[in-house]
């Protein structure tokens, strides 16, 4: 009687799809489980921040535009600059949330249609919001 039963050649790549199958769920499962804990590690940290402003009752995020001096090393220090858009609403101290970078060009260069560069426009970083208190 000759052999009725499935080739050999199929029978092996239907136990590779499977084993494939197998191994992409797996993977699926694994992945779901990463975002979970990062959605849950996500919603601790926004727990935590909306802890922090709720134990601030007299702090208020002000907008503004208050340019930032330079630091001995060149960059933005912010913190002077954010304390006094706090002071100017009359609030006591403030934190810097939000910056902007701006490049401060001289008209002539404008005019002469050049390309700005550093030496010509320096750029010049302002608070927008502040949290004050």
């Amino acid at each position: 009687m000759p052999n009725l039963g499935v080739p050999s050649g199929i029978e092996t790549f239907g136990r590779w799809l499977e084993q494939g199958t197998t191994r992409f769920k797996s993977d699926m499962q694994g992945a779901q489980e990463t975002f979970d804990k990062l959605g849950n590690q996500t919603l601790d940290a926004a727990k935590d921040a909306t802890g922090a402003v709720i134990t601030l009752p007299n702090a208020r995020v002000v907008t503004a535009h208050e340019r930032c001096a330079l630091a001995q090393n060149g960059s933005a220090d912010c913190q002077a600059a954010a304390d006094t858009l706090c002071r100017g609403k009359g609030f006591q101290t403030g934190k810097s949330l939000d910056t902007q970078a701006e490049l401060k060009c001289p008209a002539k260069l404008l005019l002469e249609r050049r390309a700005p560069n550093d030496k010509d426009c320096p750029t010049e970083t302002f608070v927008t919001r502040a949290m004050c208190q």
